[in-house]
């Protein structure tokens, strides 16, 4: 994604991507990066899953607060009109396949093969253009300043990025960690204080 990113916090970024395709969601948000670094096996990532930041509670919390499948159409709004968003759901995969959807949603978002900081968007390999939502503009900006702060000028860290990540006051990071009984803050404490231990 860029070059002040080290190869592992590289990854974390295009498995949120990946995370945000799939749910069919529109934009690339903290809350993709942080269901990307719960699944991480670095150490940043074992620290969210010890205090129950696993993948699974997080997008259990995700995909409600973010309208899921239908963007921020209302669940509940659909079934008073006759929508069942499962039975749709179901029917689409049971008629076009299980990944028929995020391929949909790829189609959609479909742009340009190029990465372009100024309009604040991500391009997947795939060539899916996907802008940067609430939270993740912050939590990248936030690990790219810690990489170029440092007097060797090495890449932002995968802890830089976890860092970044939580310290982000916007978007649906912090109501997903509350949901889950923790925050950011507790969280950047106990990965600060393992890496002193390190």
């Amino acid at each position: 994604m860029t070059r002040h990113f080290s190869e592992d916090a590289n990854a974390i970024v295009v498995q949120a991507y990946a995370h945000a395709i799939r749910l069919g969601h529109p934009y690339l948000g903290g809350e993709h990066l942080l269901l990307a670094l719960a699944a991480a096996g670095q150490p940043a990532g074992a620290v969210l899953r010890a205090h129950g930041v696993t993948p699974g509670r997080a997008e259990a919390q995700i995909v409600p607060l973010s309208g899921g499948l239908f963007g921020d159409l209302d669940r509940d709004a659909l079934a008073t009109v006759g929508v069942d968003v499962d039975a749709v759901r179901a029917t689409t995969e049971a008629s076009f396949g299980q990944e028929a959807l995020a391929r949909a949603a790829r189609a959609v978002h479909r742009g340009p093969r190029w990465f372009n900081p100024r309009r604040a968007a991500f391009v997947g390999q795939d060539g899916a253009f996907l802008p940067l939502g609430p939270g993740a503009g912050p939590a990248l900006q936030h690990a790219r300043r810690k990489a170029q702060a440092r007097p060797a000028a090495r890449p932002a860290t995968v802890e830089d990025l976890a860092l970044g990540i939580l310290a982000v006051t916007e978007g649906l990071v912090p109501p997903v960690l509350s949901a889950l009984g923790t925050s950011g803050p507790t969280l950047s404490t106990a990965i600060r204080d393992r890496g002193h231990q390190s």
